[in-house]
């Protein structure tokens, strides 16, 4: 077995560690062969105290090292640069220890040991933590270190200007607190994911609430940063502020919204003009009797009438409102009715119908007239469409009025709807509920769609072979 001596001489080496002893009654010196290495001298080469001080950029740093290992009688080291004899500048660590005897110091001996790797590692490290420090304070958009538990470690200038904090109001809050109810289980469980090392990152579109209490919305970043064993340690978020951007998409949603009506209400009330009139124009061909001619000439002119003003009101429709009010009319409810009804009184005609009105003619609503005429079409012609072949159709139409609401009723006695079956989709689009083969399972879904775009809404009883009774909701509004 080898010696402790000789075991140390082949171990020092591999550490890297250079080894040096100093008599100081003699002046002998021993330096082992990593001490030459890390001087860059010649193998043998040994110097006097001073001359080796002057290898360091700051000798005066080098003896007051040496003071305090004397002074202390205890382990000193310091971190310094010295000059190769080949002129390369190293970082070396230096320790030391003094040896007493009789209160009078004989020995100096300690380790040298070449740092430069580890002092570039810790400066790029200390460089790159001051530039992520930097880009996170001056961020254009909002960035924070959070705990494992949501409170604020740190937060940069953009985030409380976005939520109206200062930073010391924002660190005594917890991101749960500020984040709106309904955006908050989704953000939880990502962040779950997030530190079960499920996923890597995620974004999402939140509510925060803002200091005065309104609304921001905001794209929200998160990652999670590990120690070297991959423990979770704390979330870096960044949060850029989307209100201005979700409001426009709100404001495109709500034009393509117009538009889709605009396309739909042409397509069922033109639809509805002109089978009207192609139904008037075969009766007129096809009647004898001179004074029933003249009756269906006069509805035809009429129909003709309505068909223009149903033009003006679509023209209006494609037009943009100001807050969504602009486009609204006071309409008197039973002459509106009435007008439907003279557009659609071929079908009426045909299906031998009896509609029976219950509307006071003072009964009015501030509602866009294009979207009255759409809904009072589409209900009353499904009423005729969905008629029971077995009995005469029944119409019954009637309206009261409240403080804060019209209420509109609309019930007939034809094939029903099974809402057990159907209810969940009845409004849907593309829905149907009949087989009938021109059924677009459109007319509902703008019903629903126009009922509601101005503030109101509307509900459905029904039943197979009873009928059904569609109720509409028209909220009272002052302008």
């Amino acid at each position: 077995m080898q010696t402790k001596l000789e075991l140390y001489q082949l171990v020092t080496p591999l550490a890297g560690l250079g080894i040096w002893e100093r008599n100081l009654k003699t002046g002998e010196a021993y330096w082992n062969s990593i001490i030459r290495q890390i001087l860059e001298v010649e193998e043998g080469y040994l110097s006097s105290l001073e001359d080796t001080l002057l290898f360091y950029k700051n000798p005066q740093l080098v003896r007051d090292l040496i003071n305090r290992a004397t002074q202390t009688r205890n382990p000193e080291s310091v971190e310094t640069e010295l000059i190769t004899a080949k002129g390369n500048i190293k970082h070396v660590k230096i320790r030391m220890q003094a040896d007493y005897e009789s209160n009078t110091c004989v020995r100096m001996y300690g380790t040298l040991e070449n740092i430069t790797h580890e002092i570039s590692l810790r400066q790029q490290a200390e460089e790159l933590q001051q530039r992520f420090f930097q880009a996170f304070t001056y961020a254009p958009i909002g960035m924070a270190l959070v705990s494992l538990t949501g409170q604020w470690m740190k937060v940069n200038h953009s985030l409380c200007n976005l939520l109206g904090y200062s930073e010391e109001e924002l660190l005594q809050q917890t991101f749960q607190v500020l984040t709106h109810p309904d955006d908050l289980e989704t953000d939880l469980l990502q962040m779950q994911q997030l530190l079960a090392n499920e996923i890597l990152t995620y974004s999402m579109e939140k509510r925060y609430f803002h200091k005065k209490g309104y609304i921001i919305w905001a794209l929200l970043n998160v990652s999670v940063v590990r120690d070297d064993a991959g423990k979770p340690l704390y979330f870096v978020s960044q949060v850029k502020d989307i209100t201005e951007s979700r409001k426009l998409l709100e404001t495109v949603k709500q034009q393509n919204n117009r538009l889709l009506n605009f396309a739909h209400i042409v397509s069922h009330n033109l639809r509805s003009h002109t089978g009207n009139i192609q139904m008037l124009t075969d009766m007129i061909i096809g009647e004898k009797d001179p004074v029933e001619k003249e009756e269906l000439t006069w509805m035809l002119h009429k129909n003709a009438g309505n068909l223009l003003e149903t033009l003006s009101h679509l023209n209006e429709v494609v037009k943009i409102h100001d807050n969504g009010l602009s486009n609204r009319q006071n309409i008197y409810l039973l002459e509106e009715l009435n007008r439907v009804l003279n557009i659609l009184s071929g079908s009426i005609m045909a299906a031998e119908a009896v509609v029976n009105i219950d509307i006071h003619k003072n009964t009015s609503l501030l509602f866009d007239p294009a979207y009255l005429e759409s809904i009072l079409i589409n209900l009353v012609t499904n009423a005729v469409r969905y008629r029971d072949p077995n009995r005469p159709l029944v119409l019954a139409i009637s309206a009261t009025e409240a403080v804060d609401r019209t209420v509109l009723q609309i019930a007939d006695n034809g094939l029903g709807i099974d809402l057990r079956l159907h209810a969940h989709k009845l409004f849907g689009m593309y829905k149907t509920f009949h087989g009938n083969e021109d059924a677009r399972g459109m007319g509902l879904f703008m019903v629903k769609n126009q009922v509601e775009a101005m503030g109101g809404r509307i509900s459905a009883e029904s039943e197979p072979g009873t009928g059904t009774t569609f109720t509409i909701e028209f909220t009272k509004i002052k302008i």
